[in-house]
């Protein structure tokens, strides 16, 4: 295929039970102008196999194998193999709406774009249910002007979706113009890549739709395995600050903002002791410093846009480990993510039942509406067809009227013309006994010779 649109970038490691929903999500995309990158990190079931199968049945289909290095590294592998004019990374556990793509591509091109953001959901799979998922794209902190960049929105550059590459599509020539990778990290991989693509970026534009569904709560992902890398992950965001300051695309803001709660989020899944603990102390002893983070004034509940991180910041700077645990452990019982994400299902539930309700409540009304306006029509009908009525009798009337002048006036007439015809009879008996009279016979002879020389006369 010569007209790439999108290179769709997909690491797989060991993520058979899922990879054929995710990849049948992937082939059926109504955008047909993609190349697939299946980048295989070193999986050991039976991904591979799965991989091979599809690529036989689809020549869109490429499969790259690698010793497992990481997704960043496999990420860095099929970036260079893509030759799309757009790319987007997607996880192979994950699934996607089929016009996701399309409508990616489609907005990148209106708005001359070097990156788009989209919206997604979450799929809680030891509950098998999916849910709105609100802070991919937090509403309350979309810039005002799309496309925008650093310098249009600068406090919510980082803020208004999370740091993961799975909801962006980016502008290959500009990424590699960047010369931004991804980082060969245990974890958080995508922090790198992402926020640094972002703070360069001079046109960043947006799809405010869940295109993409993230599966949750996996006992094999990388937010699981944070007991082992929770150092790679905080190397990840002093790397990057380190970055960005260098080139002068330092958000302060808005990147305290998003490194503090992915740093809460991240301890907040560790399940050893020692890995908390440490993090808290690097933090103390030198991470605020390098991630620019201030500790908010006891009163000021303003630095950090989600509230009770104020709180959380304060203690950590404050508390030994032990004590911030403890703190941290009772706010996150309290927010647990799953209980948390089924109230937002129930609560889209009940807004769809609501809707359901309203839409059979219009049908009634315009029904009743109809009703009342088939019932006015036919009132209406049945006073013309009243009102014709009576015009029709007042019209029978006048006829009735009419006739019986008529009738009476063709009576006058009739006895008018038998007087007449008396008149008439009694002038032709008088002209009978005029004409048969001796007085009218000798009238007839004297006149005989007059008449003919009055005849002659004329003819001469």
């Amino acid at each position: 295929m010569e007209d790439i649109k999108v290179s769709v970038i997909v690491p797989v490691y060991n993520t058979a039970p899922y990879l054929r929903q995710c990849l049948d999500s992937i082939v059926n995309q109504t955008l047909k102008e993609i190349e697939i990158i299946l980048v295989d990190d070193g999986s050991t079931d039976n991904s591979l196999e799965i991989l091979r199968e599809y690529e036989s049945n689809d020549p869109r289909i490429k499969i790259i194998q690698q010793q497992n290095l990481y997704c960043g590294v496999a990420k860095n592998t099929g970036m260079d193999a893509a030759r799309g004019k757009y790319m987007i990374f997607w996880d192979s556990d994950d699934y996607f709406k089929p016009e996701a793509l399309r409508l990616m591509y489609e907005q990148c091109e209106k708005d001359n774009a070097q990156v788009c953001v989209c919206g997604g959901r979450q799929f809680f799979e030891e509950q098998q249910f999916e849910c709105p998922a609100p802070r991919y794209i937090r509403k309350n902190e979309i810039p005002e002007q799309i496309p925008y960049n650093i310098h249009t929105a600068p406090d919510h550059i980082l803020t208004v979706t999370i740091n993961v590459t799975w909801n962006k599509m980016f502008l290959r020539s500009f990424v590699e113009s960047t010369g931004v990778r991804y980082q060969s990290v245990r974890n958080c991989t995508d922090v790198f890549f992402i926020e640094c693509v972002q703070c360069l970026a001079d046109s960043i534009t947006m799809v405010n739709k869940p295109l993409v569904v993230y599966r949750k709560a996996k006992t094999f992902g990388l937010v699981a395995s944070i007991d082992k890398g929770l150092d790679s992950a905080l190397y990840a965001w002093t790397s990057t600050a380190e970055f960005l300051k260098e080139h002068d695309r330092f958000p302060e803001r808005s990147f305290v903002n998003r490194s503090f709660e992915d740093i809460i989020h991240l301890m907040s899944n560790t399940t050893k002791w020692e890995t908390f603990r440490d993090g808290v102390l690097y933090m103390k002893k030198e991470g605020f410093e390098k991630l620019s983070i201030k500790r908010p004034a006891d009163d000021d509940n303003e630095y950090f846009y989600i509230k009770w991180q104020n709180e959380a910041c304060r203690r950590m700077y404050d508390c030994t480990p032990e004590e911030f645990g403890r703190w941290l452990g009772n706010i996150y019982f309290h927010q647990n993510a799953a209980a948390v994400a089924k109230s937002r299902k129930n609560a889209e539930d009940n807004k769809k039942n609501v809707n359901s309700l309203k839409k059979d409540i219009e049908k009634k009304d315009a029904s009743i509406e109809k009703l009342k306006g088939e019932k006015t029509a036919e009132k209406e009908k049945n006073v013309k067809a009243a009102k014709e009525i009576e015009d029709l009798k007042k019209k029978i009337e006048e006829g009735k009227k009419r006739e019986k002048d008529l009738s009476l006036k063709l009576s006058e007439q009739t006895e008018q013309l038998k007087t007449q015809k008396a008149k008439n009879a009694e002038i032709s008996k008088k002209l009978k006994d005029t004409r048969s009279s001796v007085s009218f016979k000798i009238g007839r002879v004297i006149t005989w010779l007059p008449r003919k020389i009055k005849k002659a006369i004329k003819k001469k």
